[in-house]
């Protein structure tokens, strides 16, 4: 019954899509035509403004208004450290300031809300009302800064990975002959990845008129790697003093490599400390369970008899 059903069903299908293409499949074709040889017709500004995404015509204009709002109450200090967070993030070409701060406080806000709704489904007390309402502002709050830190932290993480890899083949191009620039330029073709991208950021800026030192120097803020501020450092004050830019180029990145095997051994140096914890509180109750347990159950029936 059910195979003659599917096949009364593909049947009719077919029959209803063969029927349509008899009928309209030459007006189809000339519609298609006369598009391609005249142009699509135009489209009115609602329906222009309907085929916009839900984000673009609802969520964005709320934001902006909220911004104005926002950046008339709120202090300096708090947009100038949310412009650096989003700088190193690789945000800030995406976002404003007061834009992240206005969807941060929009989110704590209808966390709250929502936390209220659960709580009023849920029937409880008014003192569990207010440690959920708090749960659910303060969720809203810390999910924007958690996420920026952790984009950070994995920029930050891949620029340590890169750096040596930049800085020698910089150092080969410098040796070659390439200057400073030219060098920067085959790094930029030749590697991918963020420090890549900023690399190009920096060369444009430079190329926009902007002195190098402040380029470099800029291109430092956008991450918190030590060895990258070190490296614009040394670069900055070879410039300064004169000194072969290869011979900076080349101890800079003697200098990264002797840190990164530091910093591992380091990390092996603590394993066994961080391995600790687990061994004694997981792993060794569940090896005396499967040794001991046998022997102390045959103990206990003895004493029982």
């Amino acid at each position: 019954m059910l195979y003659l059903m599917l096949t009364v069903f593909l049947t009719g299908v077919f029959v209803f899509l063969s029927g349509y293409i008899l009928i309209f499949g030459e007006r189809i074709m000339l519609a298609r035509r006369v598009d391609q040889v005249v142009g699509s017709p135009a489209i009115s500004i609602r329906e222009k403004e309907l085929s916009a995404p839900f984000a673009e015509r609802v969520i964005r204009p709320l934001v902006m208004k909220m911004t104005v709002a926002l950046a008339r109450a709120l202090p300096s200090e708090k947009e100038s450290a949310m412009a650096k967070k989003l700088v190193q993030a690789g945000l800030i070409e995406r976002l404003k300031p007061v834009e992240a701060l206005a969807v941060k406080y929009m989110l704590a806000l209808l966390s709250g809300l929502g936390s209220l709704f659960v709580s009023g489904l849920l029937g409880v007390g008014l003192l569990h009302i207010a440690v959920i309402l708090l749960c659910g502002v303060c969720t809203g709050l810390i999910l924007p800064e958690y996420y920026l830190q952790a984009r950070i932290r994995r920029r930050n993480a891949e620029v340590e990975a890169t750096l040596p890899q930049v800085m020698d083949l910089l150092t080969v191009s410098v040796e070659a002959g390439l200057g400073f620039d030219g060098a920067v330029y085959k790094v930029i073709e030749k590697t991918k990845g963020v420090l890549a991208h900023e690399l190009k950021r920096m060369m444009h800026e430079i190329k926009m008129g902007k002195p190098r030192r402040e380029a470099l120097k800029d291109l430092a803020e956008r991450f918190g790697v030590k060895d990258l501020d070190n490296f614009v450092s040394a670069v900055i004050l070879g410039e300064q003093l004169g000194i072969s830019i290869g011979n900076v180029l080349r101890r800079q990145a003697d200098q990264v490599r002797l840190r990164r095997r530091q910093n591992a051994e380091e990390k092996a140096m603590k394993a066994p400390v961080k391995m600790l914890f687990p061994l004694v509180f997981m792993i060794f109750p569940a090896i005396f369970i499967v040794i001991l347990g046998p022997g102390a159950i045959q103990v206990y029936r003895s004493f029982i008899h």
